[in-house]
């Protein structure tokens, strides 16, 4: 009997269940086949209804080809159930039921419950959950481990950790032996020397950030080979599959540790901020190696699962009617060939749409954090007024200043907070609470954003005094000086359920912004809490803590944001020590990436901007540009107002840093700049960037447009003089005109002409589209401020001398042209085309309703 769970049929059908569909009766029939797919693949799963038996997978492409199954020798899953190995090929599972639940992102998700009738399973279900994307070969997909009845213990095998899921087999290419496979990393720390130095050398120091790394291999016959990813690529000579895994870690200890010179023989003195506290134990990159994606070449077929290595269960923890178990969420997909960029694509798309169900992360909005200012005023007027700045006073003047940059969010940084742990706004700097600096920002239609040391307690609060079980310890018993020294709270604990709901009470008073900071790599071996208790050893409890600590975040992130789906969670990673790098993170917020990069706080140069550009140089077309935020100083202290903006135009979104240093005109400046930008970023969220050059290159030139819609911008830095032009494939049908810089139409799309002489260099050229209307200005020798287009009346303003070429469809007839210091050339008016000569700045309108 075949069971089709097909979109076009759910269409039909109530979302909540599945029923039965086009039955097969065979008389040799041993199975039942229930099915998964859509216009890009088909999922079998080949089980038993009325007893017992093995449960087998197979994924077919749309021409039904199987691309990939398990078999006999390769189960699709496989753990250790009372020191007995399980998998899905023993004859032990019933299918028992199934149902469907429509995803806000277009997805669907199956969950199908098979459940264990012979021991030593008997009584427990595996329930599959199973995602899916229209016109995707994606994949996404967990395991849960329930008991019906009785109780259950995960064990180890060979006294190692073992757990696999996913697992499948692909058909290897005969014409090769060997295997191609390719690993992206995400969070390797100062990974590459940069590319730019304040003297002009190269190479010679490294940016503060995260680099993601991508390392190409062949896997020889027989071999066996496991890579820490998130990504992994395996190209068996004609398909190549992608396995992905949610869950978050360095890939390594740099940056991690600062060691003291001179410790105890056995002890190691860790005296980084945020991690301070002296260890009795060893640590290695293995420690962030808490799931691997195994590749195993055989002689007819290719091997490839997730496997659980460290952290991924107790040895003997127990599954009950009351606790059941969860792996993390994979992801897998398919295409033909071995281009990376195809892989890529795919990636990207379930960054940008499948991994994540709320709209509100994926939003394009300009921000402000005060924290840039909060450093520049503690270094001007004492460390206490760091902190002791944020009155309402200060922040309403501060609110002011900011809405002139046009920004969408105001996020107030650390000190809004009564102290480290305690998320209620601060008794004497804010009285009255939240509530005033809301009404405030609502006047202006600015969203209020808060910042939080999730982890960190002030050792003076009563909550540390209440809970001495949860503040985390080094290995001579002493607390671990976490962020600003304060200790830390196991996140693992009862104390997550607290820290949700001081968020709520924010989210109720207006916040849609969080800002979590400070979620570092600290050793927890407290015994007794959410990561085991007190037979485990302090190895073991470490190790749980550490895989449970970003599983408890991404949950924490979860729960607020189904709460109240307009909120947006930002992670900071701006340190080596933050361990939520990884997509964990990325299915329900964003990453705030850098502080500062090669440079430091009130550097208001372009070196720092500059800086700041490695990022969207290495991550660009792994993962959405969108999905980093970080913040540039638009101050014009150094003439770097237009170059420093530029750079969060591009990404990040972001400005700090006092704006009573910055004038009235300035950020009038600022905002026209941000609000030209926002015209054109709905459509160019999910377009890659064309980049040519690297940081520090003359000149570095960033595309991002979409050719169909003929939107976009264009973002230039030079270290010196240069004038060039820039060609733009791009439908110029599609284009209403280009603000910012010189420009023409060609045949094959657009011509951009920078003239970059003053330094700092730099220019933006902003791509309107016409919105299919018919209309467009095709060239101007001067520069466009500003173009709009309403119900066929053009409007534009030209800064300056120059001529521009208006063309439009001959149906729209003859329009009416107004402005001042202006010529018409009507010679090809009756084609749809005419020049109009400025000979100063001027606003010019064409109206083709007055006819």
């Amino acid at each position: 009997m075949t069971y089709r769970c097909s979109p076009g049929y759910l269409f039909f059908t109530a979302i909540t269940s599945l029923v039965w569909l086009l039955p097969i009766f065979t008389s040799a029939q041993t199975s039942d086949t229930l099915v998964i797919d859509n216009q890009a693949f088909k999922k079998k799963f080949f089980c038993t209804i009325n007893s017992a038996g093995p449960l087998k997978v197979m994924v077919y492409d749309s021409n039904d080809i199987e691309i990939c199954s398990s078999n006999d020798r390769i189960p699709y899953f496989e753990f250790v159930i009372n020191h007995k190995l399980v998998s899905a090929n023993d004859p032990f599972w019933q299918y028992k039921d199934h149902s469907v639940r429509r995803l806000q992102n277009e997805g669907r998700e199956y969950r199908i419950i098979f459940e264990g009738m012979i021991e030593p399973v008997e009584g427990m279900q595996v329930i599959l959950y199973q995602q899916t994307f229209p016109g995707a070969t994606l994949v996404r997909e967990k395991i849960e481990l329930a008991a019906r009845e009785g109780n259950f213990a995960l064990h180890k095998w060979d006294d190692h950790l073992h757990f696999r899921f996913p697992q499948y087999a692909l058909k290897k290419n005969r014409q090769t032996d060997s295997c191609q496979m390719t690993e992206i990393r995400l969070a390797s720390w100062e990974l590459k020397p940069a590319t730019f130095t304040r003297d002009g050398n190269s190479n010679l120091v490294y940016n503060h950030m995260f680099y993601p790394d991508i390392v190409e291999a062949r896997v020889s016959p027989d071999e066996t080979v496991q890579v820490k990813g998130p990504v992994n690529l395996v190209y068996n000579g004609v398909t190549s599959w992608m396995t992905t895994y949610e869950h978050a870690s360095q890939d390594n200890l740099n940056g991690i540790l600062n060691k003291r010179d001179d410790p105890e023989p056995g002890k190691l003195v860790d005296q980084l901020q945020g991690t301070k506290g002296v260890f009795d134990f060893k640590q290695s990159d293995d420690d962030f190696r808490f799931l691997g994606i195994s590749c195993q070449n055989e002689k007819d077929l290719i091997r490839t699962s997730l496997d659980i290595v460290r952290g991924g269960y107790l040895d003997g923890e127990q599954i009950d009617p009351d606790h059941s178990y969860e792996t993390v969420w994979a992801a897998s997909a398919f295409y033909p060939g071995n281009d990376l960029k195809v892989g890529l694509a795919i990636f990207k798309q379930y960054l940008w749409h499948w991994i994540n169900e709320k709209k509100a992360s994926r939003r394009p909005e300009f921000y402000y954090n005060t924290w840039g200012m909060q450093r520049e005023v503690g270094k001007r007027l004492g460390p206490e007024m760091l902190r002791g700045i944020m009155t309402y006073e200060n922040i309403f003047e501060e609110i002011d200043r900011a809405k002139d940059l046009g920004v969408d969010i105001f996020v107030l940084d650390d000190g809004w907070e009564q102290t480290q742990g305690v998320w209620s706004p601060h008794s004497e700097r804010l009285p009255e609470g939240l509530a005033p600096i809301k009404k405030y920002l609502d006047q202006y239609h600015i969203k209020m954003g808060l910042w939080f040391s999730p982890l960190g307690i002030d050792s003076t609060a009563e909550r540390f005094k209440n809970h001495p079980d949860w503040v985390i310890k080094d290995s001579e018993g002493h607390p671990v000086g976490a962020q600003w020294g304060h200790p830390a709270f196991d996140f693992v604990s009862d104390f997550f359920d607290l820290f949700i709901e001081d968020c709520k009470k924010l989210i109720d008073q207006g916040a849609l912004f969080f800002k979590w900071d400070a979620i570092n790599t600290l050793y927890s071996d407290l015994p007794n809490l959410n990561h085991g208790s007190g037979k485990y050893s302090a190895e073991e409890l470490r190790a749980r803590y550490e895989y449970l600590l970003p599983v408890y975040v991404t949950r924490a992130m979860q729960i607020l944001t189904d709460y109240q789906p307009e909120l947006v969670i930002e992670m900071d990673l701006t340190e080596a020590r933050r361990v939520m790098l990884g997509l964990a993170p990325l299915s329900q917020g964003k990453l705030f990436f850098m502080n500062n990069g090669a440079s430091s706080y009130n550097d208001y140069t372009p070196f720092r901007a500059k800086s700041m550009r490695s990022i969207v140089s290495v991550y660009n077309g792994i993962i959405p540009l969108e999905l980093f935020t970080y913040a540039n100083y638009p101050h014009n202290l150094n003439g770097a107002l237009e170059y420093n903006v530029n750079n969060s135009l591009m990404a990040g979104h972001g400005f700090w840093g006092n704006l009573a240093l910055t004038t009235e005109e300035e950020r009038k400046v600022i905002g026209q700049k941000v609000e030209k930008s926002k015209r054109i970023l709905p459509f160019i969220t999910e377009v890659g960037t064309k980049i040519t050059g690297q940081v520090g290159d003359s000149p570095e030139i960033y595309e991002q447009i979409n050719a169909e819609e003929g939107a976009g911008q264009v973002l230039v830095f030079s270290e010196e003089r240069i004038n060039f032009k820039q060609e733009i494939a791009i439908d110029p049908m599609n284009i209403l005109a280009v603000l910012g810089q010189p420009y023409r139409f060609t045949d094959n799309g657009l011509e951009i002409v920078y003239d970059l002489q003053h330094r700092p260099y730099t220019g933006a050229a902003i791509v309107l589209p016409n919105d299919k209307q018919h209309i467009s200005i095709i060239s101007s020798s001067g520069i466009l401020g500003d173009v709009y287009l309403k119900d066929l009346d053009l409007t534009y303003t030209v800064e300056g001398k120059g001529i521009q070429e208006v063309r439009w469809d001959i149906d729209l007839g003859t329009p009416l042209v107004r402005g001042e210091h202006l010529t018409l050339d009507v010679d090809r008016i009756e084609e749809g085309l005419i020049k109009i000569h400025t000979e100063d700045t001027t606003t010019v309108s064409l109206d083709f309703n007055s006819r």
